[in-house]
């Protein structure tokens, strides 16, 4: 028997609800780890590492919001769209909570800009032979400008957008290694 237009709207409600706590969670544990790592002597901006993180961590996120939605509140049943729904919300919503938190990081850290920029410095140092043999002495030179030029309303959008983007990539993945439909 198909489902009433006042059961999918339950539904539909209980799939944003569900959304919305497990957001909050990774939103809030994205930040934590961004700080741990920093803790512990990598520079989370500038680290290709914080990458892997984001997409397993984001990831896992999705997954156990969409299992959640499929096993308690769809009669194990889960629709592709109902996945990339549940993915979106969880990853975009995430991902803005992550950007507040880490605006305030800057806010409150006023060295954190100079560190990235010292981090990234010596990153683009270390590896300046094989950039000037790549690209050049003169693109070599305009991307240290670029990194001294760097503000920290860039440096937030860049980290958020990272996030989205690692979202992006694999709820269509998890969307469909977790799509049941009804025979």
């Amino acid at each position: 028997m198909a489902p009433t237009i006042t059961e999918l709207f339950t539904r539909t409600i209980e799939m944003l609800k569900l959304s919305i706590k497990y957001a909050i969670f990774c939103g809030t544990f994205l930040t934590i780890l961004f700080h741990v790592t920093y803790y512990f002597g990598s520079n989370p901006l500038t680290d290709l590492s914080q990458l892997v993180f984001d997409l397993t961590f984001t990831g896992l996120f999705i997954f156990f919001a969409a299992k959640e939605f499929k096993v308690y509140q769809n009669e194990g049943y889960l629709h592709f769209w109902q996945g990339m729904t549940i993915g979106f919300l969880v990853y975009t919503i995430s991902a803005v909570i992550f950007v507040i938190l880490l605006g305030a990081y800057f806010y409150f850290d006023t060295e954190a800009v100079i560190n990235y920029k010292d981090a990234a410095t010596k990153f683009l140092d270390e590896r300046a032979d094989m950039y000037i043999k790549e690209l050049g002495k003169e693109a070599y030179t305009m991307q240290l400008e670029q990194i001294q030029a760097t503000t920290a309303g860039e440096l937030i959008m860049s980290a958020g957008f990272k996030k989205l983007l690692a979202g992006f990539f694999v709820t269509p993945v998890i969307s469909i290694i977790l799509r049941k439909q009804p025979k």
